[in-house]
């Protein structure tokens, strides 16, 4: 039976009872409801804000000074911490002053920001530090290195990827500004390259093994291309810094000149050292912390956990070759031709700190026992797939070209095959020409294939040097008969009468060859018929337009230590180069007058003048055809000689 309306309501009525009661409303008494207004006012004034800045103060932008912006760099918003790198930029731009005065305060300030999460404000960080590190001295810089190197060693190990790939950056900066300051910490800063691509292995087994990089939006190949490039500059600028690769050069040196037209002004005291540098407390180097350290056995250390990293590092990618296709280029693909570029790059400045340190130490023994170690491994990963080539993919060029920016231009990979052409001789310095005919074949053949295809010049230099380290002072399996080298050395020698040959490229094969002149050890190498042609020619070279100074080096070497020889292959051509030499020119000596007595004293050491020869002379020092002290150079040389022809 359907309900009535006086039903509902009642029910109604009953769930309104059973709800919670609120307490009726209460009106305010009378008279209570009245907005007071009897409170007192009083002004806030922040004295900061008040201040004025002065007329010549040096101001952003913004109308910030250094201090307002040193502060804003801590400011937890993103764009103010931005804002502020950017403004203490602009000071440094257009007040150069207010970097000298706020040096130590602007890195201490900027280069914690390195560590930044955000990437904008890292960046930012980066671009300031490398404005700062710009505008300054090395020496300027030095007290507060040791926070730069903290910060960024902490940021090469940071748990954020993006920080880690961001620290390299800052590497960069601190290897172009600072490269003295970065090899003086190489101990210190090598071990966190290796924690960037491996990790140590568990305790039952000793050493690092490579890690993946899953948590990174760029591959593990490219990370570890990036890692291996700066590792290879790293390398670098520490051989620089020791000048282990100067090959017995002297170090070069500041010359200043007197002119005697003027007032000269030279300083009594270095500048930097007398110059005032504000320092904080926490800027300048305890001296006591520094600990002295084994270089040879932190370097061995260092040798036997890269080495082996390197080697898995290329194993991860090259291409597995069967032993019936050996004779077959290796086909790899463009990350990987980066990559190999870059791992022979390390090993040959870990060959150069091998060397320096063999020198240093002889009795350790660290050339011989690092090929005993590693030329069987290099030989297996290395030359029994080579040569390698690739693909090149066709790319849009980027607006930005960073100089870090690994690019594949040769497909052939000439220089990459030419490095393992290079490492293989150094490392085989004992070579066994039966077990090992194949090899020998393969790099021999390479090295001759492509110095007579070659047309660059920088390709032709890598093979010279080749040949500089085959043709060294001391004999090894490579030259101890000449049956290895012959064909190659007879190339080598047609090459040079090649009248298409660039000239720089015949007067680097000619330093070549008088190098293998000056070596008693390979006498078996002067009785080919090529090198008696060679001989016959060799002073062709001063009837060029133009010489190098390591040309008159090493002329002035074979003339004064071949005295016999010299004079049998000049005097048939002494009288053309007599009138060559007033026009001859050293291209690379433009005021090196050193170097053109050099090239003039040769004059002293040919015997018995022909008449003809010696009446040229005398009338071009008659007509001052050369400059005056050239001139009075050759005159005193010649009066100089022992029963002398003046």
């Amino acid at each position: 039976m359907p309900q009535t309306g006086a039903t509902r309501y009642q029910k109604f009525l009953k769930s309104e009872k059973s709800k919670t009661k609120l307490k009726a409303k209460k009106d305010l008494p009378k008279g209570t409801n009245v907005t007071k207004t009897n409170f007192k006012v009083k002004k806030i004034v922040i004295k900061e804000q008040l201040k004025k800045h002065g007329e010549s103060e040096a101001l952003s932008t913004r109308k910030l000074n250094a201090k307002e912006l040193l502060s804003r760099l801590n400011h937890f918003n993103t764009h103010s911490r931005r804002d502020a790198l950017e403004g203490i930029k602009e000071l440094i731009t257009s007040h150069p002053d207010v970097l000298e005065q706020n040096l130590g305060k602007f890195i201490l300030g900027v280069t914690p920001l390195l560590m930044n999460v955000e990437k904008v404000v890292q960046r930012e960080a980066i671009k300031a530090l490398h404005l700062i590190l710009s505008n300054v001295t090395v020496e300027k810089i030095e007290p507060f290195f040791d926070i730069m190197s903290t910060y960024l060693r902490s940021a090469m190990t940071h748990i954020d990827n993006r920080i880690q790939e961001d620290s390299l950056m800052a590497l960069d900066v601190l290897l172009v500004c600072t490269p003295q300051k970065v090899a003086k910490d190489f101990h210190k800063i090598l071990p966190n390259f290796l924690d960037m691509i491996s990790k140590l292995r568990v305790d039952s087994k000793p050493g690092r093994t490579l890690t993946v990089n899953l948590g990174s939006q760029i591959t593990t190949v490219k990370w570890r291309v990036k890692v291996l490039h700066r590792l290879q500059d790293f390398l670098r600028k520490f051989v620089e810094y020791h000048n282990i690769n100067d090959n017995g050069k002297p170090k070069e040196t500041t010359a200043y000149y007197f002119d005697d037209t003027k007032i000269n002004h030279y300083n009594l005291l270095n500048p930097n050292y007398i110059s005032v540098c504000q320092l904080s407390c926490f800027s300048s180097i305890n001296l006591q912390d520094v600990l002295q350290i084994d270089e040879m056995d932190k370097f061995k250390e260092y040798m036997e956990t890269l080495m082996p990293l390197l080697f898995e590092t290329w194993l991860e990618v090259c291409p597995n070759v069967l032993s019936s296709e050996k004779n077959i280029e290796a086909v790899v693909t463009e990350d990987a031709a980066v990559l190999l570029r870059h791992t022979l790059e390390v090993i040959d400045m870990l060959w150069k700190l091998v060397q320096h340190f063999d020198k240093k130490s002889p009795s350790s023994k660290i050339q011989s026992l690092f090929c005993q170690k590693y030329k069987q491994p290099f030989n297996q990963h290395f030359v029994n797939a080579f040569p390698f080539v690739t693909n090149v993919r066709s790319r849009q060029t980027k607006s930005d070209n960073s100089v870090f920016e690994d690019t594949i231009t040769d497909p052939k990979l000439i220089a990459e095959n030419l490095e393992i052409c290079h490492l293989f001789i150094m490392l085989n310095p004992n070579v066994n020409i039966k077990s090992q005919n194949r090899e020998i074949s393969s790099v021999l053949n390479y090295i001759e294939k492509t110095f007579n295809q070659n047309t660059q010049d920088n390709i032709s230099d890598v093979v010279i040097n080749i040949l500089h380290t085959i043709f060294s002072k001391e004999i090894t399996s490579w030259t101890k008969t000449v049956s290895v080298m012959d064909a190659l050395f007879r190339k080598i020698i047609w090459a040079y009468f090649n009248k298409d040959m660039p000239g720089s490229v015949k007067q680097k094969i000619f330093t070549l060859l008088c190098k293998i002149a000056l070596n008693d050890k390979l006498g078996h190498f002067h009785r080919s018929d090529t090198y008696e042609k060679w001989l016959i020619n060799l002073p062709d070279i001063l009837l060029e337009d133009s010489i190098t100074v390591q040309t008159v080096d090493i002329i002035h070497k074979f003339a004064a230590c071949n005295t016999k020889t010299f004079n049998t292959v000049v005097k048939p051509k002494l009288l053309k180069i007599i009138m060559n030499l007033p026009t001859l020119t050293i291209s690379d000596a433009t005021n090196d007058v050193n170097s053109y007595h050099k090239l003039f004293s040769i004059l002293y050491w040919v015997k018995n003048w022909d008449c003809e020869s010696l009446n040229l002379l005398e009338q071009q020092l008659l007509n001052n055809v050369y400059k005056s002290d050239h001139g009075k150079y050759i005159f005193d040389t010649l009066r100089m000689k022992s029963g002398g022809i003046l």
